[in-house]
């Protein structure tokens, strides 16, 4: 079966020949001898990708690998060589390590061509191309790689593509997975069952026009993964395996939609008595709520006044200064901010005139302690009783009504996934996604101007 797919912005295109679903012969490469002299690159390519896996990295414009209806370039070999460690490293080398090099020298396209240039069409979009058998894959773009501005995306998966420098784990990292779970998926196919869970709302036609916050709405992990069912399996694979626990559990949120009311106020879960549910995070906590500048919100008593933090005995907690004693309070603490620092101790600060500074900074009349009524309390002796900075108790991110369709859409395909390649390939997708994510992490730690 032959699948024609145009994406804007995507990074491959995977052109390939008929293939029989035979096994690959590895004991014979499918090249032949050339007499161009080799160079130092050449023979770094043949020691890293031809003999032990049996694929041709092509960093050379050769013609009739390319498809002579467009106007591209070469890519240079600066960036090609780059190209070919990052590729190594993060993807070769992941596979290998968990899989062993004989997996992808069975299993592997047989070219990877490099282009320097994107690949427009008439209407100045990019193709993506044709994906059958499994022979080639081309990557675009290599001559827009910043070797001193490497960048792979790791932290917001939703952010926009179309930016500088390039992410690599969406125009690279991702695309390979992408492609080779085609060719996976050709050599043995995975249940029909998975086709069924999102029967009916693949848009054949309009894909392109899905967002990829409106694919997760409707059970896809990106809009290019509605156009069908071979796209949607490859997407969630490839989407999976290039994403932190973080980023991933960040689609899975964008996946639910908020129900609101008629006026468009959002609709809050409440439990059996009444009382609000908060959204909990991996450990089971409560989830805390922030301002826009990231502060902790403090809560408040129906006369708008800050409900303060008490022990057991119902006495206040204090925040303590470094020698572990209260901190008095001072007229100018007027505008005090408070926030969790990396130990998960509270800090506490106050803004004057613009400027932050530690509320243990004091200036001008003393704060004394008020009762009820306003008036201000003293001690036994007849003085007024200092007052000191308190706890407050912090309000927590509430839990939205949601509808879960879209993301039990997508869990569900994810389980089906899972146990087609753990039972049919011996790939547990989870360690693999380990090892992706942690090799993606270290590219800034290559050279990527020196062969080793």
């Amino acid at each position: 079966m032959k699948y024609i797919k145009i994406i804007m912005l995507l990074a491959l295109v995977a052109v390939t020949n008929a293939c029989k679903e035979d096994d690959v012969d590895t004991s014979n490469s499918v090249f032949t001898k050339t007499t161009t002299q080799q160079s130092e690159f050449d023979k770094w390519l043949e020691a890293n990708y031809a003999k032990p896996y049996n694929i041709e990295f092509n960093y050379r414009y050769v013609d009739k690998l390319t498809n002579n209806y467009y106007n591209v370039v070469p890519p240079n070999e600066k960036n090609s060589r780059a190209m070919s460690i990052l590729l190594k490293h993060v993807w070769l080398d992941a596979y290998t390590e968990l899989m062993g090099k004989d997996f992808l020298k069975k299993n592997c396209f047989r070219v990877i061509q490099l282009i320097g240039s994107p690949q427009y069409d008439g209407q100045n979009k990019i193709i993506l191309g044709t994906a059958e058998g499994g022979i080639q894959i081309t990557l675009f773009r290599i001559n827009n790689l910043d070797l001193d501005n490497i960048y792979v995306n790791q932290d917001d998966p939703l952010k926009s593509h179309r930016d500088l420098p390039l992410d690599l784990n969406y125009w690279y990292f991702h695309t390979m997975h992408h492609e080779f779970c085609h060719i996976l998926t050709q050599k043995k196919e995975y249940s029909t069952e998975y086709r069924t869970v999102s029967v009916g709302k693949y848009h054949t036609t309009d894909w392109i026009n899905v967002s990829d916050e409106q694919a997760l709405h409707e059970g896809f992990i990106s809009g290019y993964a509605s156009e069908q069912y071979n796209e949607d399996f490859a997407e969630l694979y490839s989407t999976y395996v290039t994403s932190t626990p973080a980023a991933w559990q960040k689609l899975m949120d964008k996946a639910l939609i908020v129900q609101k009311d008629q006026d468009g106020n959002i609709l809050y879960q409440k439990d059996k008595k009444g009382n609000d549910v908060y959204k909990k995070d991996a450990d089971g906590n409560p989830i805390p709520l922030y301002d826009k500048d990231d502060n902790l919100v403090p809560a408040t008593d129906a006369k708008g006044n800050i409900m303060w933090e008490k022990d057991k005995n119902g006495k206040y907690i204090y925040i303590l200064d470094s020698k572990g004693k209260r901190i008095p309070r001072y007229s100018i603490h007027e505008n005090v901010k408070y926030q969790y620092g990396e130990d998960g101790s509270l800090l506490a600060y106050f803004v004057f005139k613009g400027k932050p500074y530690p509320i243990t900074a004091h200036g001008g009349d003393p704060v004394y302690q008020v009762d009820e009524d306003g008036n201000t309390v003293f001690d036994k002796d007849g003085k007024p009783v200092p007052e000191y900075f308190k706890v407050p108790v912090f309000k927590y991110e509430r839990a939205p009504q949601v509808d879960t369709s879209g993301l039990d859409a997508i869990l569900k395909k994810l389980d089906i996934l899972r146990s087609y390649f753990i039972n049919t390939w011996g790939i547990d997708i989870d360690k693999l996604r380990d090892i992706v994510t942690r090799r993606a992490s270290e590219i800034h730690q290559l050279d990527l101007k020196t062969l080793k």
